[in-house]
């Protein structure tokens, strides 16, 4: 596993993208964020990627919380947004 700053992982991204092996992002020498290639998905342990969708939909509920955003509306909006794509 890699290792990167935040600013070394924005100016780098690119460079980054390509490469197979995942890379976690330090702020001031502590965890901010891990980058997870998605190329290969079943080089990671079923735990993990189980343990991972969990946090990002735990993520995700919390900054939708605040907002008033429930599930059902967010639903909704994804499909007005697939009606209005497919007009195009």
């Amino acid at each position: 596993m890699k290792v990167a700053t935040v600013r070394e992982f924005r100016d780098k991204a690119t460079a980054f993208f390509k490469d197979e092996e995942p890379i976690l992002v330090t702020r001031h020498g502590k965890a901010a964020g891990l980058y997870l290639p998605i190329e290969h998905p079943e080089n990671f342990p079923v735990e993990l990627r189980k343990e991972l969708i969990v946090s990002f939909g735990e993520a995700i509920r919390h900054s939708l919380v605040p907002k008033g955003i429930t599930e059902e509306k967010l639903i909704a909006g994804f499909d007005a947004f697939k009606k209005n794509r497919r007009r195009r």
